[in-house]
């Protein structure tokens, strides 16, 4: 009877640890699993990733590549107008192309940051026409501008300064987009959501009738090159070498008159040019917006593309009433071949004109691209920020957008329209 029960209690025992052996085994094995499948999961990010850095590559050529002027056998990179038909606009169809590079894919977009609003350069009056509150304007003027006053809504240092993390208003350029979340009264939501609380009737317009997104409008680097159509630089009448006699010469060929009284001073302001009675006809506007600049600078921060702006941004120009900005956009798929061409846009003439030309531009030095590289089922955004300028493409920032999936956010398709194979997989 005791040999029995000594018998029943080993094998009891024995069940038992075999059980608990088997439960490690489970667990064991459901490790492994599990770092298998991270290792994977990693694995794919990694290429992911690569795949993405590859469309960025991919991207910067093809802008490099609309930009040369080829003659003879050499090539070089020239001041062309920046157009919405030009191949680095067309490339990806704006996303919804798909690229195969062996077993990895990736989908882009390239925007030219001159067709957006500039945060650094936008005036008070523009930013009224945007999704904000008087607290949020002043708040982000105060906070570029470098004056230790702060506006009655707005806030410098002191404000900042009694945050729970407190830093100091930055008083210079903003450096990119997501800097707006320092600012007093700016939120995530507020930058990368539709905003319905504003319901002013001024408000430039948005996707499907809707509030537009800031996100969507917003750039904080944007540069365009003073050129003359031929590509030279533009004659600045405030130079102190730019006398009566050169104004006389071509292109320009201003009369004595005219050339002497703009001569005898230096703080010309565009608008003030356009006003002069000797240039008030449209072919002597032309010249004046094709060959003359008011800044000794060979580009300029914040003007707008007449070329690629859409819709809501032209509208941020508070004197460009809807039906001109309508007949500005009908033009780009033709194309302002130089700055000149505006002043054959109806209505752009008079006190419009010498109000707005001086926003506005046809050539851009800069560019935001976008990728989402694909590896299995993991995805990888990337947003770069490029300047050319000649021969030299610089990347100036590269960054992962605040959202996984960003084909909503930037209006891509779900699904690819096409696919271009680009490298064949491996067999």
């Amino acid at each position: 009877m005791n040999r029995r029960h000594q018998s029943g209690s080993v094998f009891i025992f024995t069940l038992a640890v075999l059980a608990a052996l088997v439960s490690v085994l489970v667990v064991v094995a459901g490790n492994q699993r599990t770092i298998v499948r991270d290792v994977i999961q990693r694995n794919e990010l990694e290429r992911a990733k690569r795949a993405a850095e590859t469309g960025l590559q991919r991207a910067l050529a093809e802008i490099v590549a609309s930009r040369e002027s080829t003659t003879g056998t050499s090539s070089t990179v020239t001041k062309k107008p920046t157009l919405s038909t030009d191949s680095w606009a067309t490339l990806g169809n704006r996303g919804d192309e798909e690229f195969e590079v062996d077993d990895l894919t990736f989908r882009m977009q390239i925007v030219d940051t001159a067709g957006l609003l500039n945060l650094n350069s936008a005036t008070e009056a523009q930013l009224q026409k945007l999704p904000l509150t008087t607290e949020q304007i002043e708040s982000l003027l105060d906070f570029r501008e470098g004056s230790r006053d702060a506006r009655p809504e707005g806030a410098k240092d002191e404000y900042y300064n009694n945050l729970t993390n407190g830093y100091n208003a930055k008083l210079a350029n903003f450096e990119t987009v997501d800097e707006l979340l320092l600012v007093k009264g700016f939120t995530a939501d507020v930058l990368y959501n539709t905003v319905e609380s504003i319901t002013s009737s001024g408000l430039v317009p948005g996707r499907n009738g809707e509030t537009p997104i800031l996100y969507d409008l917003l750039t904080a680097y944007s540069f365009s090159p003073e050129v003359t159509p031929t590509g030279t630089a533009k004659i600045n009448v405030n130079a102190q070498g730019t006398n009566a006699q050169r104004l006389r010469q071509p292109p320009l060929n201003f009369n004595f008159q005219l050339s002497n009284q703009i001569a005898a001073r230096k703080n010309w302001t565009l608008a003030e040019l356009l006003a002069l009675p000797g240039l008030a006809g449209a072919n002597q506007q032309r010249t004046v917006l094709d060959n003359l600049t008011t800044s000794g600078a060979p580009r300029i921060q914040g003007k707008i593309n007449l070329n690629t702006a859409d819709e809501s941004v032209l509208s941020s120009v508070p004197e460009l009433t809807p039906d001109i900005v309508q007949a500005i956009l009908q033009r780009q798929s033709q194309g302002f071949e130089s700055l000149g061409d505006v002043t054959s846009i109806p209505g752009m003439t008079g006190t419009v004109l010498q109000q707005t030309a001086a926003r506005f531009t046809v050539y851009s030095d800069t560019f935001l691209v976008r990728v989402v590289g694909k590896a299995g089922s993991a995805s990888v955004p990337l947003e770069a920020i490029v300047d050319v300028q000649n021969d030299r493409i610089k990347v100036i920032s590269i960054s992962t957008p605040p959202y996984n999936d960003m084909r909503t956010r930037w209006y891509w398709q779900t699904d690819p329209t096409a696919t271009v194979t680009i490298v064949e997989k491996r067999s």
